[in-house]
């Protein structure tokens, strides 16, 4: 894979079935994939027996798989730090972690990212020695079965994720950086937690928003180039700190998935483009 690739996540293609996801990376001439499985259609014997076929046959190559749970509850942000993640139900969340972890490992994926959920910044907080246990389990699950666990940037601001990083020890844990999301969460700045997370990114989800500017309410995603992140400028940053993975096109805005994803495509790849003169 060549630094900074351009490659999306196959959520938000919204593909009905593996041969339809294969047909929109090819109709967007998009080769790096971070592959859904969050939906328990996906995960079905005959699913992935299609999704083996197809990526053996092919040039595309998956960098990550990502999970997700049923009774994630993404409708206002106290919603989602009550409902995220390991938060609750978590032998039931396990369970699926455990399912993509398998998966995940029959497909030749050597990472697996999802949302932990909240984690408090105070260690004083009694949740926060409960949500590092649970990350410590799976991440260790996943170091057993040789996966990175990609941790995605959400409600924590970049020193507390920091502070997760540093206290689980773990070196199979990164983060898959998502600018967007500093702004959607309304918890910093993306160009300074690019450079505080720097040794740590393995990947960037390419998602652009804009702050909502009110205390627990959610930001506004925008087409890429259009909200707030400032793309020329981050770019440039996560070259400079050494960054050479992918750039995943993230979009869950609505509308035609393929005019969104295509419309980022371009803008990276005139970014980059220009970065190269």
């Amino acid at each position: 894979m060549k630094p900074m690739a351009v490659g999306v996540f196959s959520h938000s293609l919204r593909p009905a079935n593996p041969d339809e996801l294969f047909r929109q990376l090819a109709q967007l001439d998009l080769k790096v994939i971070q592959l859904a499985l969050i939906d328990p259609v996906w995960r079905k014997p005959s699913v992935t027996s299609q999704l083996e076929r197809l990526l053996k046959s092919s040039d595309i190559e998956v960098q990550a798989s990502f999970f997700g749970f049923p009774g994630e509850d993404y409708s206002s942000m106290p919603s989602i730090r009550e409902t995220g993640g390991f938060a609750v139900d978590f032998q039931a969340r396990l369970a699926i972690v455990r399912e993509v972890i398998r998966l995940s490992r029959g497909l030749g994926i050597t990472a697996v990212g999802g949302h932990a959920g909240f984690i408090p910044e105070d260690r004083r907080d009694p949740q926060w020695a409960v949500m590092m246990d649970r990350i410590e389990r799976v991440a260790d699950e996943m170091k057993d079965a040789r996966l990175r666990l990609l941790l995605e940037t959400g409600q924590e601001t970049p020193d507390g994720l920091l502070q997760v990083l540093n206290d689980l020890g773990r070196d199979n844990v990164a983060v898959n950086f998502d600018p967007a999301n500093i702004l959607l969460y309304g918890v910093g700045d993306p160009i300074e937690a690019a450079r505080k997370l720097a040794p740590h990114i393995a990947s960037v989800h390419a998602k652009d928003a804009v702050l909502s500017g009110k205390r627990d309410v959610w930001g506004t995603e925008k087409l890429l180039g259009e909200g707030a992140v400032g793309y020329p400028r981050l770019l440039r940053t996560l070259r400079e700190v050494g960054f050479t993975g992918p750039l995943i096109i993230e979009c869950e805005m609505g509308g035609d998935p393929l005019h969104n994803v295509g419309h980022a495509r371009d803008r990276l790849r005139t970014l980059l483009g220009q970065m190269e003169i």
